[in-house]
């Protein structure tokens, strides 16, 4: 056996075992968000929805988009192409917009942010990625 064949072998095998490692934290993250819905949907329910306040319900679309975000995050640690990165990067900016109330500039930034990531992801990914993530 060459040098080669031998660095090849240890890449491989740490590819694998990397590879092994994000399926165990996609998992872990899946399960706590899966343990976090539970308390999100009690709270819920022990708010009176006509008069909850606006607090209060930012505090919910907050805790809510978090969620969503890390679900976001386990797709990507899956499937590791461009758009699932876009996806992330989106969904974050979105929920930190939506949930921090930032003045004027600050959402004129969040939303052109959002505007470039679209842009991104229609114009510098490919269409075989796009027509295989859409079907």
């Amino acid at each position: 056996m060459d040098n080669d064949s031998i660095k090849n072998k240890i890449n491989d095998i740490i590819f694998q075992v990397a590879r092994c490692l994000e399926i165990l934290f996609s998992v872990i993250i899946l399960l706590v968000i899966a343990a976090s819905i539970i308390p999100l949907l009690e709270n819920l329910f022990h708010t009176s929805l006509p008069n909850m306040d606006r607090d209060a319900f930012t505090g919910f679309l907050g805790d809510a988009l978090t969620l969503v975000v890390g679900a976001e995050f386990v797709k990507m640690l899956c499937k590791h192409t461009p758009e699932t990165l876009l996806e992330v990067l989106m969904f974050a900016t979105a929920r930190q917009m939506v949930v921090e109330h930032l003045n004027t500039w600050q959402t004129l930034i969040g939303v052109a942010a959002i505007a470039a990531l679209f842009a991104t992801q229609k114009y510098l990914t490919t269409r075989t990625e796009t027509d295989h993530n859409n079907g």
